[in-house]
């Protein structure tokens, strides 16, 4: 569920360290392309304003914060490359230069350069060891790295710095989830949905928490809101979907595996949950369908071959259900593979 991985308060700073220039005139003008530079970022013109931070750096090429600020569109951009050569040349001229530190471990992160962004948020806190973007970044990219436990740590420093902050509490709550430790995840969730009921990620990742914790009609509630927040989210529909299946709801989990194919048609997924509930359902042919669709979208689904195998085996197909079974089989269904053992047949 990286999609839900979403919270990240990547705030880029654009102000302080002026540099010293040889002739006062020049960082006077200098200053002034600054500031032109500063409406038009805030106006989202990044263009106009890499161009207004260019004429700054041209008047005066010793401006740190001309360079991080240009750096910092660039990100905006999508120019890392450029980004970096930018924030590197201000940390060339001001080697205690928080802000770009943490502007350039941002855009280190945006290219999957996670160890360079842990180096550079590490060394923001070096600096200012209260900065809570700097300590919820690095966790953010703890977390990318796998190493959740890191993620957690840094997490909670940034919780302790600034306790009212829901998007924290939901980050922290989110690695508990996924990490499987999901009273925690609940605990902080709720106090994040406490502060700020707005959102819709952190209903959806409580809503997974009791999901996984086997409290479908707290999964349904959770999931519902989070719906009714963000209506486009597929994975949400997909997951009430698959709780109102384990309640038995099989006409409402057709309802919501069809919603979720409707706004995301490629997610293999949720082809194969509405195959499972329209067999539960007794509509085999329909399940038929949905799993050779999950099939076509993904060629290397055991589910999905092991369920229609079933399917086909309930209409006495045993030709195609024994098919599917070794497909399923030689792709890792556990399943599959007992079943095919209990029949005598190898694959």
């Amino acid at each position: 569920m990286e999609k839900i991985i979403r919270l990240l308060l990547l705030t880029l700073f654009l102000i302080p360290s002026w540099g010293v220039a040889a002739d006062p005139l020049k960082t006077i003008q200098a200053k002034s392309w600054v500031k032109e530079g500063l409406e038009y970022f805030s106006t989202q013109e990044y263009d106009k304003a890499i161009r207004a931070f260019t004429t700054a750096i041209a008047i005066d090429p010793n401006l740190s914060n001309a360079f991080n600020n240009r750096g910092a569109a660039y990100e905006k951009k999508g120019q890392y490359d450029e980004a970096v050569a930018d924030l590197s040349k201000a940390l060339a001229l001001d080697p205690n230069y928080g802000n770009a530190y943490f502007n350039r471990g941002n855009t280190y992160e945006k290219k999957g350069q996670y160890d360079q962004a842990i180096g550079d948020y590490t060394q923001v806190i070096a600096l200012e060891p209260k900065w809570v973007h700097a300590f919820n970044n690095r966790g953010s990219v703890y977390a990318k790295k796998g190493d959740y436990d890191k993620a957690i740590e840094d997490f909670t420093q940034a919780i302790f710095l600034d306790p009212n902050s829901a998007n924290l509490l939901y980050n922290r709550g989110r690695i508990y989830e996924k990490i499987g430790q999901y009273d925690k995840a609940i605990r902080d969730l709720t106090q994040a949905i406490a502060m700020d009921p707005d959102p819709a990620p952190p209903y959806f990742c409580r809503g997974m928490a009791h999901w996984k914790k086997g409290l479908y009609d707290q999964a349904i509630g959770d999931l519902s809101r989070a719906i009714a927040l963000d209506p486009q989210d597929a994975y949400a529909y997909s997951y009430r979907g698959s709780a109102y299946e384990k309640k038995g709801g099989y006409d409402q989990a057709v309802a919501d595996f069809t919603q979720a194919i409707t706004l995301d048609p490629k997610d293999a997924n949720a082809y194969n949950n509405r195959g499972n509930a329209y067999e539960k359902k007794g509509l085999r042919e329909k399940a038929i369908e949905d799993f050779t669709k999950a099939i076509a979208l993904n060629p290397d689904f055991a589910d999905a071959y092991n369920n229609r195998g079933a399917a086909y085996y309930n209409l006495e197909n045993n030709v195609q259900a024994l098919k599917d079974l070794k497909n399923a089989a030689r792709l890792g269904s556990k399943g599959a593979q007992q079943w095919l053992s209990q029949m005598g047949e190898k694959w």
